[in-house]
């Protein structure tokens, strides 16, 4: 069975540098993240910023994480066959 081809998409994102991911990723996150501290959780208005800030930048951090993990696996498939299941 041959192995299915990556999403274009997924192949650039991976191609970016790290401090680009981050200034890619992190605006959206934190905005995202204000927004729903602010409204559903209900929260004043500063501490919607603090926490959408924290929240953000480890959100963020977890893309990175799983960009870095995919992006190995993409280039050394065979060590990736190796994990169990």
């Amino acid at each position: 069975m041959a192995p299915r081809r990556r999403p274009g998409l997924a192949e650039r994102w991976e191609a970016l540098s790290t401090a680009v991911q981050i200034a890619i990723s992190f605006p959206p996150l934190a905005i995202l993240l204000f927004a729903a501290n602010l409204g559903p959780f209900n929260q004043p208005l500063w501490r919607s910023i603090l926490y959408g800030i924290l929240e953000g930048g480890v959100l963020t951090g977890l893309l990175l994480a799983a960009t870095a993990s995919e992006r190995a696996k993409r280039r050394n498939p065979e060590e990736g066959s190796n994990q169990p299941r």
